[in-house]
């Protein structure tokens, strides 16, 4: 218990260390972006440092998050606080979702403005914002890698939402270099907005696949089929005394898997071995998943419900 325990809160640190660093790269490029926006006038621009803004204070709650949904569950939470990330990562997804919209009128207005006539100003002609927003893109790529093994090695929710917002922002930077290069060599500035528009549109679409699987979790969706074969797979080696496996069911809170199902044993069994092989099926399920494990077995001599 107390190695779990210790691995828990090392865990924990890392999660926390990994937001720390997405939290402090988003921040220089939200200012950066801020600056150019200001500059130029880009929606596309605007756009980006939305996204930047809404990754660096995602990442500062997510660092709280982290270590939140690792407390160890108490009396008035006895399934632990794993969901506090899921939760989070449904207000992540919610809040990009209504910054992309934000844009996307913006954009729908000034392309309206300059199909009527009305002049756009916008200054794309310092190649310097172009360098920049190339730059900009291998941070957010960076931040999305690790992010994204971080999140993968510790089951973070959080951390894994987090990464998604990156890629957006990676996609974001991409598209903002181009919308730059494009209006510069042109001069036709309707391809801002029309690029804005197109790429809130992608960050919507992605926002969507977050506040989709946030809400699979709070609501006690069941796992994928591919982790429940492994856990299945997984019992079934425990010990050989195993006949069968039926009324298995598994849901995902936060970091942390539960599991409940019944295990057919031999009638002749004296009730210390069923205890044994019982407690050992716990342990190494748990162990596995860092999850929480209930097993009822039944004798042989009672068909499976």
């Amino acid at each position: 218990m107390l190695h779990r325990l210790t691995d828990g809160l090392s865990n924990s640190k890392i999660a926390q260390r990994a937001a720390l660093v997405a939290a402090i790269c988003a921040a220089f490029l939200a200012v950066g972006k801020l600056t150019l926006f200001f500059m130029t006038g880009s929606l596309i621009v605007a756009l980006s440092a939305w996204d930047s803004t809404m990754d660096m204070i995602v990442s500062l709650v997510n660092r709280k998050i982290v270590k939140f949904a690792r407390l160890d569950a108490d009396h008035n939470h006895p399934y632990g606080h794993g969901r506090a990330e899921s939760i989070a990562a449904l207000g992540q997804g919610s809040l990009i979702i209504g910054g992309g919209i934000a844009i996307a009128v913006s954009s729908v207005r000034q392309i309206y403005d300059v199909l009527n006539g009305q002049t756009v100003l916008i200054n794309h002609s310092d190649w310097k914002q172009i360098v920049f927003f190339i730059f900009a893109a291998f941070v957010s790529l960076f931040v999305t890698k690790w992010l994204k093994v971080n999140g993968l090695k510790l089951n973070s929710p959080a951390l894994i939402a987090d990464a998604e917002h990156y890629k957006v922002d990676f996609v974001t930077n991409i598209s903002s270099t181009l919308a730059l290069f494009l209006v510069a060599i042109t001069g036709y500035t309707i391809l801002d907005p029309i690029l804005a528009l197109l790429f809130s549109g992608y960050i919507i679409y992605g926002s969507l696949g977050l506040v989709k699987t946030s809400i699979n979790e709070l609501m006690d969706h069941d796992i994928p089929d591919d982790i429940k074969l492994i856990a299945i797979e997984i019992v079934k080696k425990t010990d050989e005394r195993i006949l069968d496996i039926h009324r298995f069911r598994a849901r995902k809170s936060g970091h942390k898997y539960f599991f409940d199902f019944h295990v057919t044993l031999p009638e002749s069994l004296l009730f210390n071995e069923v205890h044994y092989i019982i407690d050992k099926i716990e342990h190494v399920l748990s162990s596995e998943f860092e999850g929480d494990v209930i097993v009822h077995a039944d004798p042989s001599s009672v068909s499976p419900d």
